[in-house]
């Protein structure tokens, strides 16, 4: 397998970008807060755009785009060295090959660039599998909030993760 290739993401890349987030809320639709339907209905110019001017990066591998990931700077004068992971995806088929560290490790390296000292993430407790990977790649946790998400009738608990790039 070619090794994997992460970089910031252009309007260029809007329907690949869309596909992949596609595929990711009908594989994983209890990981990620915006559902299937909501994010079908986004227009390809509205992402083009949000890609364009914002922090989203991929992971290819060869020419393929196996993952996404989003990095959300805070933007007041006393937060800006903090910044959310946003909704992270590797394709089932690459899971387990590099692909989603690389991914990790590309975004924590262009928040550094950006001046960012702490990025978080929120997941749902239920995740193992994710909460067993973010550890892996330096999270830990630092706090719950109760009933964050409410499906289907169904409360879920988030955890709040953090990593110090400082």
């Amino acid at each position: 397998m070619t090794d994997p290739v992460v970089r910031r993401l252009t309007g260029a890349d809007a329907a690949e970008w869309r596909a992949l987030r596609l595929e990711a809320l009908a594989t994983y639709p209890q990981a990620f807060l915006t559902t299937h339907d909501e994010a079908a209905a986004v227009p390809m110019d509205t992402i083009a755009e949000r890609l364009q001017t914002g922090h989203s990066y991929g992971v290819f591998v060869g020419s393929a785009l196996v993952g996404i990931g989003s990095l959300i700077p805070q933007t007041k004068a006393q937060t800006r060295h903090r910044a959310e992971l946003g909704a992270f995806f590797v394709q089932p088929g690459a899971q387990g090959s590099g692909a989603a560290m690389a991914l990790l490790d590309g975004i924590a390296a262009s928040a550094a660039d950006l001046g960012i000292r702490q990025m978080e993430l929120f997941v749902a407790a239920s995740n193992a599998r994710a909460i067993a990977f973010y550890t892996r790649a330096g999270f830990v946790e630092v706090g719950r909030i109760p009933n964050a998400t409410l499906s289907d009738g169904v409360a879920e608990t988030d955890l709040i993760l953090l990593r110090d790039l400082s």
